[in-house]
């Protein structure tokens, strides 16, 4: 499991989701079903996480306003907590995936 930037997430860019979504494709993304295991077993989650937002880019929900969304990992205070982002919104370099490592 590792970290995953876009060619267009350089740093000082912004790139919308649903177009960061395409950009994803053919990449080992990770699902939510791997978020929900690392909250269980906090651990496991790479120390250098900490500070950014984790993408799990495998699932893709509809919000209550049929919005897609993605869920996302970050460190808040003392612990690991989860939120969604709508996918028009804007991604940059401290949004990276998770990816199954080579």
């Amino acid at each position: 499991m590792k970290l995953y930037l876009a060619k267009s997430q350089r740093p000082g860019k912004l790139v919308e989701g649903t177009k960061l979504r395409k950009e994803l494709e053919g990449q080992p993304i990770l699902n939510a079903c791997v978020l929900d295991y690392l909250l269980a077993h906090p651990e496991l989650i790479p120390e250098e996480w900490k500070g950014k937002t984790v993408l799990f880019w495998g699932t893709i929900y509809h919000d209550l306003h049929d919005n897609l969304v993605v869920r996302y990992l970050y460190w808040e205070d003392n612990g690991w907590c989860w939120k969604i982002r709508w996918l028009g919104g804007c991604f940059s370099g401290s949004n990276p995936a998770a990816v199954l490592a080579a």
